[in-house]
């Protein structure tokens, strides 16, 4: 009861949105239409990464929402500097809500840390539904036929000048990307999809973690240059998401030949390749193969821990040793 009568605790409390009075607003007509698209679009989708309408007047043109007294991400850059798997942990439910979003035929199109907020409990909640496109057979639209769909800084460059009417979910994968690399990185922006420009590659940021090179994987699926590169939806990013947390809260490392690995023994060392898949080398080394099967040794530099990999015949590599063309890159 004593909560209840708090009227000053968060959880009593509401932000309010009222559309400026026509003779006071820069475009009434788009105005009104904008807001009540925003509750639509609030109340069509629930999600606890989604926020969450208490009261509305559409007559009034006004509503309140959850309140978050934490602020957003961008008032947080810090929190989640360098730690993967807490960025991952974090932005799982946020890419769960946008997941959402899309399967009710919603786009949200500004999706960027001064539009996620911080709830009590720390999780992260999408708010700021301004500028929604509803995908349905009418093409419901907020903006004007062409122009910028979104934030600049955190759009997709294939949809600079793009008609309303084209935006497709992999709109909201792209800034979701770029979210990511902000919570990761604690920097403000990333510009355009140049992740892996040496001056915004985390791999660079933070060259003793050996987990970077593995979200840097996951951006070269998002925060790309052509539409055709990315992940079509919220829902294959969460796939991928639950995929990589799998991984690293698992400890696991990437596998490959040409990937610095830090030792799992000591801490300190790296691995160097002592055995390339041949009977003469692990013969050396003191391991004879039976049949064609062949290996690839690695050991420490600093402690001499050893990790081995076996192969059937040098012929057939263990998927994570596949050779794995990158999509074409470039600027131009």
């Amino acid at each position: 009861i004593s909560e209840i009568l708090n009227h000053d605790s968060p959880a009593n409390q509401g932000a309010l949105k009222v559309l400026h009075v026509p003779a006071e607003a820069r475009d009434a007509d788009r105005g009104e239409e904008r807001i009540s698209r925003e509750m639509k679009a609030m109340a069509t989708a629930e999600h606890p990464s989604l926020i969450r309408i208490l009261d509305v007047d559409d007559d009034a043109k006004w509503f309140v929402s959850e309140y978050h007294p934490n602020g957003t991400l961008a008032d947080h850059r810090d929190t989640f500097k360098g730690d993967l798997v807490a960025c991952l942990r974090a932005f799982k439910p946020l890419v769960e809500g946008v997941t959402a979003l899309h399967a009710t035929g919603i786009v949200h199109r500004d999706i960027k840390p001064e539009n996620v907020f911080v709830g009590a409990n720390g999780g992260l909640v999408l708010g700021d539904f301004g500028l929604v496109f509803f995908d349905d057979d009418r093409h419901t639209r907020l903006s004007g036929t062409i122009e910028n769909v979104g934030s600049r800084d955190w759009m997709p460059a294939w949809a600079m000048g793009m008609r309303v009417q084209e935006v497709r979910p992999s709109f909201d994968v792209f800034c979701l990307g770029k979210v990511l690399w902000s919570m990761l990185s604690a920097r403000p922006v990333l510009p355009l999809w140049y992740f892996e420009d040496e001056q915004f590659n985390v791999v660079s940021m933070f060259p003793e973690s050996p987990l970077m090179e593995m979200a840097n994987e996951l951006f070269r699926l998002c925060t790309v240059e052509r539409e055709q590169q990315c992940l079509k939806d919220a829902n294959e990013l969460l796939r991928e998401v639950i995929s990589l947390l799998r991984i690293v809260e698992t400890g696991a490392d990437l596998v490959g030949t040409a990937k610095k690995r830090l030792c799992q023994a000591c801490g300190e060392g790296h691995y160097d390749m002592v055995v390339d898949r041949s009977h003469t080398q692990a013969g050396n080394f003191g391991i004879r193969a039976a049949s064609k099967r062949t290996f690839k040794i690695f050991a420490c530099d600093h402690c001499g821990h050893v990790q081995l990999f076996a192969f059937k015949s040098s012929d057939h590599p263990p998927p994570a040793w596949e050779e794995k063309q990158p999509p074409p890159r470039g600027r131009t």
